[in-house]
Parts: C-alpha cells; sequence; structure tokens
C-alpha cells in the first residue's frame, strides 16, 4: 500500500483555489480538504482574533489528519496553517509561537494558484490589492523555507493538467 501524500493548494483570495481542489479530488479520485478559516469566518462574520485563528489552524491540521484515512494517493488540501498565520500577521501584526510553528507543516507538493483572472467578490473576500498581497506574501514565505511551488494558471482544466503532469513526473 502506497503512503497518501499531501497535496496544499496556496495563494490569494479568489486564486482558484476551491475550484481547483474539488476538480483535483474528482480526477484523483481521492478526498479534499476544505478550508475551515472560510467556514469559521462565514460563522462568526467579523475578523477571527489571534486565539481564533491559532484554533483554526489546529482544525484545519485535524481535518487533514483525519481526510488522511479516506485519501487514495493524495488528499487534496484547499490550503494550509500557513494562509492562517498570514491572516494573523496582517490583522495582528502579531502571530503565537504555535501558529508559527503549525505553519511550517510539510507538503509533499505545494501548488500555488497565480491571480491570473478576474477577482471575484462573493461577500468574504476583501479585494484584489490584498489578493496580490496575499500572492506576493506566500511567494515569499516559501521561500524562505525552501519551497519551490508548482505555480499554476489558465483554466480550471489547464491548472488540473499542470498539476498531474508535476504528479506524474514526481511518481517517475
Amino acid at each position: 500500500m502506497t503512503a497518501v501524500r499531501r497535496l496544499a493548494l496556496l495563494g490569494g483570495e479568489s486564486s482558484g483555489k476551491t475550484t481547483l481542489a474539488r476538480a483535483l479530488a474528482e480526477v484523483l479520485g481521492t478526498a479534499w480538504v476544505p478550508e475551515y478559516g472560510r467556514q469559521r469566518w462565514e460563522e462568526l462574520r467579523e475578523t477571527l482574533d489571534v486565539a481564533e485563528l491559532v484554533a483554526v489552524a489546529r482544525r484545519q491540521v485535524e481535518w487533514e489528519d483525519t481526510a488522511m484515512a479516506t485519501a487514495q494517493g493524495w488528499l487534496i488540501c484547499d490550503t494550509t496553517p500557513l494562509t492562517t498565520l498570514q491572516y494573523c500577521l496582517h490583522d495582528h501584526g502579531e502571530a503565537p509561537a504555535e501558529l508559527q510553528a503549525l505553519a511550517q507543516r510539510h507538503y509533499d507538493l505545494t501548488v500555488l494558484c497565480e491571480p491570473d483572472f478576474g477577482f471575484v467578490q462573493d461577500g468574504c473576500r476583501r479585494d484584489d490589492g490584498f489578493r496580490a498581497e496575499q500572492h506576493a506574501w506566500t511567494l515569499a514565505r516559501l521561500a524562505e523555507r525552501g519551497v519551490l511551488p508548482l505555480s499554476v494558471r489558465g483554466s480550471v482544466a489547464e491548472r488540473v493538467q499542470q498539476v498531474l503532469l508535476a504528479i506524474n513526473r514526481d511518481n517517475r
């Protein structure tokens, strides 16, 4: 039995992560983990405080660990605690050591969704400027950690193909 590997989707708001997560899970016949932080924000409809953001990162990791049992080959993760760290630092100017540690979580493949299409406001997101800031911040943090992400762009189908090519290269 082959061990399940984790694939992380990162990128700014409205960069297609959730759409790509669903599409990849379907094509690969595996499980995907939604973004708990978004669910929590929709429940509260307010900026999450530092303690709440730490709880979000913990829950995201728990959801990933639980989903590993039903995943086949790859577990698709529609964000990571790194994104939660970004929100904490942006909104509060600080982040506890626990959140910083959770943001160091290893993924077998990190996919960065390029913001190469119009920003879609769904009532939950900030704006296109913030999306650009998130993208740049994520690239910088990944570089600091020595993580070279697979940058995907284009339509959902094109993005799926880019990820599948990377996975197939990795499987050789």
